[in-house]
C-alpha cells in the first residue's frame, strides 16, 4: 500500500473523528495504510451526547481512555415512574465511565494520529466525486484523493448523501442537556447512571453525572410531534433538581434502524451513526461505532482497497455481528420496554430485578441480545405477556 505523497493521495479518508472514525483510523495506520482523518470542527469540538461509555465499548478500545473519564458508576438505577417500580444493581468494576465527548474523541482521534494517520481538523468536506480509481474529497482544506472513503460523519452524514445512499433509517429526537447545579444535588446522583422509563411516551429520560454537572436527557423512539422540552422541564422536577445555576440544551436525532443495504458502494464505507448503528434498547451508539470502525479497517486491509473484496468482508462481518444484535434489540425494545407499557408493568413486577441485571449483562459485555433470546422460551413468555396486556380492557 502506498504512503502519503505531497500531492495529498490517501490509501484512505476518514471522514469524521468520532468513535468509528477514530477506531478505522487506528488500526489502519497501525498496519502501514496511509491514511487521513478529517474533521470539519476544530479539535477538541463539542459532541452532543450522553457521553456514557459502557463496559462492553470500553473492552473494544485498543487504548486507555481514563483521562477522559470524569465519573465512575457501578450503579445502574432503572425506575418505571408509571409504575412506582425501583430496580438498582452494583458491580465492582464500572458499569459505564462517564465522559465528555470532545475530550473522549479527541483521545481517540489524538491516538489515531501518533498511529501515523495524518489527523486535519477545519476539514469540511464539501462535495464527493466519484473517479475510476480513487474519490475525491472538495474540502474546505483542499482537495483531497484516496482509494477508499471510511464515513463515520454521525447520524446527519452528509458524506453518504453525497454518495449518492438513500435514507432509509429511523431517526429518532432526543435532547441532551448540561445541567449545573450545587454540590449537594450533585452529590445525590454521583456514582449511578440513572434510567426512567415511564415518563417519555415510548423512551425513556437519563441522569448522567459528570465531574462538575449533570447530563440530563429524554428521547422518544416514535416520529411525530412531541414536545420534549416540555417534558424534561416535567421530569427535572419529578426528580427534584434545585438550585440550578446553568443550562446548556441541545436537541439531536439518533439512528435506530440500519441502512439498507450495501453498506459498501462506490469505494465508500458506512460506519457508526452513518449506517444506522445505534442500540434499539437503549440508543447507545458508541459501542457498534468502536465495532463498525474497527470493522471497517478489517475489510479494507482483506480486501486489500478492491471494492468488491471490501463489501464481501464489512457486509459479512456486520451481517455475523452487528445486524443480529440490532435486529433482536428492537424486539426487545418494542416489547419489553416502549411499545406495550402494561406488558412493561406486568413483566417488571415478576422479573424486574432479573431483567435489570441481565440487561446490566449486556453493558458489561458479558452477553448479548443474542444469547438472552437464543431460547424459544423466551419469546413465548414476551408473547404470552403481549396477549395478555392488549387483552385486557383498560384500568
Amino acid at each position: 500500500m502506498t504512503r502519503p505523497s505531497s500531492h495529498k493521495l490517501y490509501d484512505v479518508a476518514v471522514i469524521g473523528s468520532g468513535p468509528a472514525g477514530s477506531s478505522a483510523a487506528l488500526c489502519l495506520a497501525r498496519e502501514g495504510v496511509s491514511v487521513a482523518l478529517l474533521e470539519k470542527a476544530s479539535l477538541p469540538r463539542y459532541k452532543t451526547c450522553g457521553g456514557a461509555v459502557v463496559r462492553r465499548a470500553i473492552r473494544l478500545l485498543p487504548v486507555d481512555i481514563q483521562k477522559a473519564v470524569e465519573r465512575h458508576c457501578s450503579t445502574v438505577e432503572l425506575h418505571l415512574l408509571d409504575a412506582r417500580l425501583h430496580f438498582s444493581v452494583m458491580r465492582p468494576h464500572p458499569i459505564t465511565e462517564m465522559t465528555m465527548r470532545e475530550n473522549l474523541d479527541f483521545l481517540l482521534a489524538s491516538a489515531a494520529q501518533e498511529a501515523g494517520a495524518h489527523l486535519r481538523d477545519r476539514c469540511e468536506v464539501l462535495d464527493v466525486v466519484v473517479q475510476t480509481d480513487t474519490i475525491e474529497l472538495m474540502t474546505t482544506d483542499g482537495p483531497i484523493s484516496a482509494r477508499f472513503v471510511v464515513a463515520a460523519d454521525g447520524a446527519m452524514s452528509s458524506a453518504a448523501r453525497k454518495a449518492g445512499w438513500d435514507e432509509t433509517r429511523h431517526l429518532i429526537p432526543a435532547l441532551e442537556c448540561e445541567i449545573f447545579v450545587d454540590d449537594g444535588v450533585l452529590q445525590r446522583f454521583v456514582n449511578t447512571a440513572r434510567f426512567d422509563l415511564g415518563i417519555v411516551p415510548y423512551g425513556y429520560a437519563w441522569v448522567f453525572p459528570k465531574g462538575e454537572h449533570l447530563s440530563i436527557g429524554v428521547l422518544t423512539t416514535r416520529r411525530g410531534t412531541i414536545n420534549l422540552n416540555a417534558l424534561l422541564e416535567q421530569y427535572m422536577k419529578l426528580i427534584g433538581l434545585n438550585n440550578i445555576t446553568r443550562v446548556e440544551r441541545h436537541g439531536f436525532l439518533i439512528p435506530v434502524t440500519p441502512r439498507k443495504r450495501p453498506l459498501v458502494r462506490r469505494r465508500m464505507v458506512l460506519t457508526g451513526d452513518a449506517a444506522g448503528f445505534a442500540d434499539p434498547v437503549t440508543a447507545e451508539g458508541i459501542t457498534f461505532a468502536i465495532q463498525s470502525g474497527q470493522m471497517a479497517a478489517g475489510a479494507l486491509l482483506e480486501g486489500d482497497l478492491d471494492e468488491a473484496r471490501v463489501r464481501h468482508a464489512y457486509d459479512s462481518e456486520v451481517e455475523k455481528t452487528i445486524l443480529p444484535e440490532l435486529r433482536l434489540g428492537r424486539v426487545l425494545a418494542k416489547l419489553l420496554f416502549y411499545d406495550y407499557p402494561r406488558l412493561r408493568t406486568a413483566l417488571f413486577r415478576l422479573y424486574g430485578q432479573k431483567i435489570t441485571e441481565t440487561l446490566t449483562d449486556v453493558f458489561m459485555g458479558e452477553r448479548t441480545y443474542g444469547q438472552i433470546l437464543q431460547s424459544p422460551l423466551t419469546y413465548l413468555k414476551l408473547f404470552r405477556f403481549w396477549a395478555l396486556s392488549t387483552s385486557r380492557p383498560p384500568g
